[in-house]
């Protein structure tokens, strides 16, 4: 496999300081509003310093529109007064807070940081008050200054400077009016944040207040606060809110109130949008924007692959077409997302949002922060990180991991038995893929795929309907997009997608999404069954099997024989012996030494019938993996037994459907080709040896066990024969030089005894060549019981005689029947002159006929050097004509062919280069190309 090898981003892209050192606290991620007003020397200074914070916030256009509108609203212009702040993923509700109390306290270095803000209103000292929900207790409150703070509102007259005019409220917790509240804000700039209100009011709700609860006071508080804060002229709210109904844990009538406070639709605000979390992750996770140049070089590189990826599977060219458009959209997001895949982002974004402990900015900054820190501390980056790139072997990765989506508990099995674990199965299929192509060596597309598909296993894309999501998992498609590039093209990653898809324990494939799941899938309980299933029972089922085959085909063979004796003896007909798979463990000799002992003894005594009998040799290679898929079957046949007490599901049981065709698969093709070679006991210069006939790349048309061999013996190798000329039996009989006669009996004895004569499929051959050659005149055919005797010489009589007459097969009786030649049969003496001159004239004739086929034998006779075919061929004739080119091939060495194509219409070069040329490359067949 050709790959283009990118630089990982290693060696381009400049971390942050903090995630360069390693630091990965939640800490570092999360912003603590109140500390940050407070100056607390304990959050980072990157957050407390004004101009620390603008060189790590990427400023959103969102972002932007809201500063630009507190601005105007805290100077006096119109508008709304009361802004919801809504931010499902990116930039962060907090974060955007913090950008507003930075704008409003520190001009100065907003200005640095920001030169364009200096198109702002002037809007002088403001007053800024900040709460943060998450963070007061509603029972204890807050001390400042030795002051016991209790409530909301008393929190936020503290930082306004008013608190004495709502300390009697703040101490009994009772939410002031609205004269009041018009009171603390004045006419002068006040900037008011609220952050995380929902959380604390579900809190404030277990705390009694009279009649009522601390809850009910903040949100009546909350209320009369938008209120007053509308009517103002120079204050400014704004508050945060959940995107979800999960996120606000489920209490729908609060998210309902607080989301109604705004004035209007349109004063709702979500700072971050669309792909602007690409920069806002990259602005805080590195220490300086990669160039255009590099991020560009990516982008095309990885676009290209996902393109061609598409075009190959559009059905029309609207579909190309639109692989085309989207292959642009994803090289620009690969462009602003880079060094991140931008399928890493959406997952967080799109999918762990739905997780209800998700941490969203802070989590996804933490765990995006602590890939890049081992990644690259372990060496192994690639070009991109995404979702399959993530070092999910390092510890640390995986709390980081299961801390934001949890189950981490749940998931050791899951991860030990199928990604991380020594023997785990997507390493094993890494080896097994790296061992066909070295190439993919450090690619690993199994452990990619898997660890792709374990991101994208937690969480769900949203529905239409608020607070539901989709089931957790990942499609094909989104997969292959997700993980192929320049080193991984789709075909591979199909390819162990389907391996994945077989071996893991965990992983589930419902026929749309893959998703990792902490109770095993099909494949675990297979496991657990095939540990059950004993070598007997594996070498029963195979063996059980090769029989039912075979018998289908012939009754002349026989299944795994022991010993001599298991192969039967005297018997006229061919017999396959196919020897057991424990023969393929020896070695060459012991193997020939067994073979020699079957082929030539019968238990103790010499073996008779030596010309009939073929060993089919197992091949080591196949017997492996014949075993293991017939463990395997033999072990979904045990689960399709007890399916009710083993509680299989329905998803199970089509999971094991679809196993089950994939082993029946593999078992077929082991089977089929467990049989390619037949060993044969020939003679050569008086000694018995061993001729083995190999299928090898031979042109087979018959995809059965024994039509395969038997095709290899009588269609390639011309080694045993389903005919006979009635000639052969004269000619190897030696009829006419020895004897005029020959019992039935003994030629059948001698053709399936003596070595060098054919090998016939069974004695039916004899019946029919000697019903031909008595049609024929070749020789005449009587039973011992008409055989004349005298003076212990038999004597033929025309009348007892059948000659050049059609017998039935039922007239030939092998055991006591002969053969004889014309010359044996008694004629009659000629009574005239006449009739003994015609008989000498036919005598004449009959000798110059003989001397003229002996002379045409050797016309023929002398040896050629070369030899040149020419002929046209259809497809159906071509592949009869393989096993002839092959014999050709055999004694040749080497032969030359020559094709001439033509067609009328002519042929489409990307067809001859797909069909014709392609499969000839990867024969390593070279070839030279003319076309007109």
């Amino acid at each position: 496999m050709r790959t283009y090898r990118l630089r990982p981003w290693t060696e381009i892209v400049r971390l942050h300081p903090d995630v360069e050192s390693g630091e990965t606290a939640l800490a570092a991620y999360a912003i603590d509003l109140g500390a940050i007003v407070a100056g607390d020397p304990s959050i980072p200074a990157y957050y407390r310093d004004s101009l620390s914070f603008w060189k790590i916030t990427y400023l959103t256009s969102g972002m932007r529109r809201m500063i630009e509108e507190v601005f105007n609203r805290l100077s006096g212009k119109e508008g709304d007064r009361v802004l919801q702040l809504r931010s499902p993923f990116g930039g962060g509700k907090s974060h955007t807070l913090a950008a507003l109390y930075h704008a409003v306290k520190d001009r100065k270095a907003f200005l640095q940081a920001v030169p364009e803000a200096a198109n702002l209103p002037e809007v002088g000292d403001v007053k800024v008050a900040v709460f943060d929900g998450e963070k007061f207790d509603a029972i204890e409150g807050v001390e400042i200054s030795g002051q016991r703070i209790k409530t909301l509102w008393g929190y936020l007259a503290w930082q306004l400077g008013e608190y004495e005019k709502v300390r009697k409220h703040d101490e009994d917790r009772v939410a002031p009016g609205g004269d009041i509240i018009a009171e603390i804000l004045g006419d002068r700039p006040t900037l008011i944040l609220l952050d995380e209100v929902l959380k604390y009011i579900i809190r404030a709700e277990a705390v009694k207040v009279e009649n009522s609860t601390l809850g009910q006071q903040t949100i009546e508080f909350v209320q009369t606060l938008t209120t007053e804060v509308a009517r103002t002229c120079h204050s400014v709210l704004v508050y945060s809110l959940q995107a979800s109904l999960q996120e606000a844990f489920h209490r729908e009538d609060l998210l309902r109130m607080l989301d109604h406070l705004t004035a209007r639709v349109d004063a709702k605000r979500e700072p971050v949008t669309g792909d602007e979390i690409l920069h806002v992750l990259r602005k805080r996770l590195l220490a300086e924007e990669p160039s255009e140049e590099d991020s560009l070089e990516v982008a095309e590189a990885y676009a290209n692959v996902i393109k061609r990826m598409k075009i190959a599977n559009a059905v029309d060219e609207v579909q190309r077409k639109e692989a085309e458009e989207e292959s642009i959209v994803i090289r620009d997001r690969i462009k602003k997302s880079y060094p991140f895949h931008p399928a890493l982002i959406d997952i967080m974004k799109e999918r762990w949002a739905s997780l209800p402990n998700f941490q969203r900015t802070r989590g996804a900054l933490r765990f995006l922060a602590i890939c890049l820190y081992k990644a690259k501390k372990l060496g192994v980056a690639n070009a991109l990180l995404g979702p399959g790139d993530i070092p999910i072997e390092d510890i640390d990765v995986r709390y980081a991991l299961f801390t934001e989506v949890g189950q981490r508990e749940e998931f050791q099995p899951v991860l030990e038995a199928d990604l991380t674990g020594a023997n785990a199965k997507a390493k094993e299929i890494d080896k097994r893929l790296a061992s066909e192509n070295p190439a993919l060596e450090y690619v690993k597309p199994a452990k990619r795929l898997a660890t792709a598909i374990l991101m994208y296993s937690f969480g769900g894309l949203p529905r239409e309907t608020e607070g539901e999501a989709l089931p957790s998992g990942v499609t094909e498609h989104e997969l292959l997009s997700a993980c192929v590039g320049p080193d991984l093209d789709s075909i591979t990653a199909q390819t162990a997608l389907k391996y994945l898809r077989d071996k893991c324990l965990y992983l589930h494939y419902d026929g749309v999404r893959y998703a990792f799941k902490t109770i095993p899938n099909i494949n675990k309980i297979l496991e657990d069954e095939v540990q059950k299933v004993s070598p007997d029972e594996v070498s029963n089922f195979i063996k059980t099997t090769i029989e039912q085959r075979v018998s289908q085909k012939t009754k002349s063979a026989i299944i795994w024989p022991k010993e001599s004796r298991d192969i039967p003896d005297i018997e006229p007909r061919f017999i396959f012996a196919y020897l057991p798979l424990e023969f393929a463990n020896f070695n060459v000799k012991e193997q020939e030494r067994m073979a020699l002992e079957l082929l030539t003894q019968y238990g103790e005594k010499p073996r008779i019938y030596r010309n009939c009998i073929g060993l089919a040799i197992p091949d080591k290679r196949q017997i492996e993996g014949l075993r293991r898929s017939a463990r395997y079957l033999k072990a979904i046949e045990m689960i399709e037994r007890k399916k009710k007490m083993l509680r299989i599901t329905k998803d199970q049981e089509n999971q094991l459907k679809e196993r089950k065709q994939t082993e029946e698969a593999a078992f077929e093709s082991s089977l089929r080709n467990l049989y390619n070679s037949v060993w044969l006991l020939v003679i050569e210069n008086n000694q018995l040896k061993i001729e083995k006939l190999e299928i090898g790349g031979r042109a087979i048309q018959s995809q059965d066990i024994h039509g395969r061999l038997f095709e290899l013996l009588k269609d390639v190798h011309n080694k045993i024969f389903d005919s006979l000329a009635p000639r052969k039996i004269v000619e190897y009989m030696k009829l006419g030089e020895e004897r005029i006669w020959e019992r039935t009996k003994s030629i059948q004895d001698a053709f399936f005894q003596n070595l060098d004569f054919p090998r016939l499929v069974d004695n039916n051959v004899l019946v029919k060549s000697i019903i031909r050659g008595v049609a024929e005149g070749t020789f005449g055919y009587i039973t011992l019981s008409k055989v004349k005797w005298e003076d212990g010489k038999p004597l033929f009589k025309p009348e007892d005689v059948v000659f050049k007459r059609t017998l039935n097969e039922d007239e030939v009786d092998i055991e006591n029947g002969l053969v004889v030649l014309p010359e044996a049969i008694i004629k009659p003496e000629p009574k005239t002159e006449e009739e003994k001159e015609e008989k000498i004239d036919k005598l004449e004739d009959k000798v110059e006929e003989i001397y003229e086929e002996e002379g045409k034998e050797e016309e023929f006779a002398f040896r050629v050097t070369k030899v040149n075919y020419e002929m046209e061929l259809t497809k159906k004739q071509l592949f009869k004509a393989f096993n002839a080119l092959g014999n050709l091939a055999d004694q040749a060495g080497k032969i030359k062919v020559i094709v001439e194509a033509e067609n009328s219409e002519g042929f489409d070069q990307n067809w001859l280069r797909n069909a014709v040329e392609e499969l000839l490359e990867e024969s390593d067949i070279d070839y030279k190309k003319r076309t007109e």
